[in-house]
């Protein structure tokens, strides 16, 4: 090890009339390089961490008395100071070298450690998943690289694994429930992300061909009808629940919703500031076809006030996966497009910082932005806990008012008179969007 002294470090640096010298330069070099020559054949491992710690420390000391010198000298002396700077500068870089190498060797070990602890833990909780406990813990969705992080506590990790494994429980109850001879493969797809919106896409796509043919035997010949239910039930159950519709393509409007949220739909247009936005993904060929999930290529926002749209927002994104071509002839976008954007994980982020506490405006979100937005926000480790509005659900009023066909973003556009010639483009979509919120707001 060692035997670097910080004390025996005494920097003789002097100023006369037109020049500042450092009498023992050479003295204090040669100290450093035979002292730090033993860094170049000492091998740290586990077994001599302690010894690693005390020569980080000590080349600390060493590295502070050198850099608090040259800052001294900077702020003490007067011109020419230049060469006195660039010979400390250069004793310091002796001591970066090794102090670098065995800063990340104890960094590394510190989270080595913890990373053991943090599994420890999501082991033991992750064995009220019984036979599923290790698929859970061993998915690459499960652990988050922040934890390693020294500001994150060991509380706070807790706490999120007992969060990760009570909706694991949760959710993989809901997929045993609502399916049958594809359990097992929904599970996996399961097990590879952690993640039920696109879990229930999966199982949707899977089970395509039945809901299909189960259509043709009866739609023709029976009536469409509808009932109205008020379903009481603990979260669990109504996930269940709400899960099998999604999976039957039944459609179905919630008339009243009593669960608990992670984000909040309100339903009042009593609001004077919101960002309406939209996103356009990749689309997929379906997962039972060997084909990736969907992911978000473009984020498009603006932000209104008072009726005023006072700022912008639009990113393309790398979504990780090629573009279905069927979705690159109708938004424009393609591969080529996409491949040098800043991932999704990174774009969501950005997203968030632009949206801050405003509510959130768009067309149809509740079914399609949300779900990927939560996605990509689990992703990249971060969450949103806006409120929003669904301008579909709003726009379903109006529709026999304005004897409308539909209640598309585009015949509403089109309706009152607002130009929306890039459709179908995440930042156009959300312009119009806004724009025909406002008119029906006013024309109510």
């Amino acid at each position: 090890m060692s035997n670097l002294d910080s004390n025996m470090i005494i920097i003789n640096a002097s100023q006369v009339p037109g020049q500042v010298t450092f009498s023992n330069y050479e003295e204090i070099k040669s100290y450093l390089e035979q002292g730090l020559s033993v860094y170049k054949t000492t091998q740290y491992t586990t077994d001599n961490i302690e010894d690693a710690k005390k020569d980080l420390d000590e080349l600390k000391s060493i590295k502070k008395k050198l850099t608090d010198k040259k800052k001294e000298i900077e702020n003490a002396y007067t011109e020419p100071y230049v060469d006195v700077k660039e010979k400390l500068d250069e004793l310091i870089n002796l001591v970066k070298e090794p102090f670098d190498i065995i800063d990340k060797f104890i960094k590394n070990y510190e989270k080595e450690n913890k990373r053991i602890e943090i599994m420890e833990y999501a082991r033991t909780k992750g064995a009220e998943l019984g036979e599923y406990a290790n698929k859970v813990v061993d998915s690459n969705a499960f652990f988050n690289d922040k934890w390693l992080n020294k500001t994150t506590s060991m509380k706070k990790i807790r706490e999120a694994i007992d969060e990760k494994i009570d909706s694991a429980k949760k959710e993989i109850s809901a997929i045993k429930e609502v399916t049958n001879e594809n359990k097992d493969i929904a599970l996996t797809h399961y097990f590879q992300n952690l993640d039920m919106d696109s879990t229930k896409e999966f199982i949707k796509s899977v089970n395509e061909s039945n809901v299909d043919k189960a259509s043709e035997d009866f739609q023709d010949d029976s009536p469409v009808g509808y009932k109205v239910l008020k379903i009481t039930a603990t979260e669990l159950q109504m996930l269940q629940i709400v899960t099998y519709l999604d999976i039957m393509d039944v459609e179905y409007d919630e008339l009243e919703d009593g669960m608990p949220k992670h984000m909040e739909e309100v339903k009042s247009t009593d609001f004077n500031e919101f960002v309406a936005f939209d996103i356009e993904h990749t689309g997929t060929y379906g997962v039972a076809k060997g084909d990736l999930e969907s992911e978000i290529m473009e984020i498009g926002a603006v932000r209104v006030v008072d009726g005023q749209i006072v700022d912008k927002f639009s990113s393309l994104a790398n979504p990780g996966r090629d573009i279905v071509p069927r979705i690159s002839r109708i938004t424009g976008i393609n591969n080529d497009m996409v491949k040098d954007e800043a991932p999704i994980t990174e774009v969501v982020k950005e997203f968030r910082d632009f949206v801050g506490d405003s509510i959130l405006l768009g067309h149809n979100i509740k079914a399609c932005d949300i779900p990927h937005i939560v996605k990509a926000a689990k992703k990249a480790g971060i969450t949103f806990n806006n409120q929003y509005f669904d301008t579909r659900d709003y726009a379903k009023q109006f529709k026999e008012k304005y004897n409308l066909d539909n209640i598309k973003l585009e015949t509403l556009s089109k309706y009152f008179g607002i130009e929306h010639d890039n459709a179908h483009r995440a930042w156009a979509d959300a312009e119009a969007n806004a724009k025909v919120f406002l008119a029906m707001k006013n024309d109510n």
